[in-house]
């Protein structure tokens, strides 16, 4: 039981190291919390549920085995080499697809002009919630740009 317990423990500072030190995690982060948010709006059947979850938790692994690569190629080669370059590159190519791919499913799910006015009418009728909205769009934003910067090798330099 302890082993299980340590095993959650080192999975949650894996992730708690992505979301510090990788703004790219934290912007996926927080465009997952406004999707679930904002598909409260929208008469979503349990499989577009389903798949707007799994989406989001694609991008945000992907993410995180990037970050695993990335840090691993530094330890391993941290001087220019061009293989090192090619997996740091393939990684990161994994999280764009992956993130495209995400961009094309809510674009797909979410629009929804009707619905997207009824959203605008929502907050222009409840002052509080638009002003709890735009205060969490600026903690969003200094969320991203407040975190930590990994300290990385001349990988990608030649």
């Amino acid at each position: 039981m302890i082993k299980l317990l340590r095993s959650f423990k080192y999975a949650a500072a894996g992730f708690l190291f992505c979301a510090r030190y990788e703004r790219n995690m934290r912007i996926h982060i927080a465009v997952t919390l406004y999707v679930l948010y904002f598909s409260r709006f929208y008469g979503f059947s349990r499989a577009e549920i389903i798949l707007l979850i799994l989406t989001c938790v694609s991008v945000i692994t992907a993410e995180m085995l990037n970050t695993s690569i990335e840090v691993i190629v530094d330890r391993i080669s941290p001087k220019y080499h061009t293989l090192a370059k090619i997996a740091k590159d393939a990684a990161a190519g994994a999280v764009l697809i992956a993130a495209t791919a995400a961009v094309i499913i809510g674009v797909l799910l979410f629009w929804d002009v009707e619905i997207l006015r009824e959203i605008l009418d929502y907050f222009a009728a409840r002052i509080f919630a638009a002003i709890a909205l735009v205060i969490t769009v600026i903690l969003t934003f200094m969320f991203i740009i407040m975190g930590k910067q990994r300290k990385r090798h001349g990988v990608r330099k030649k």
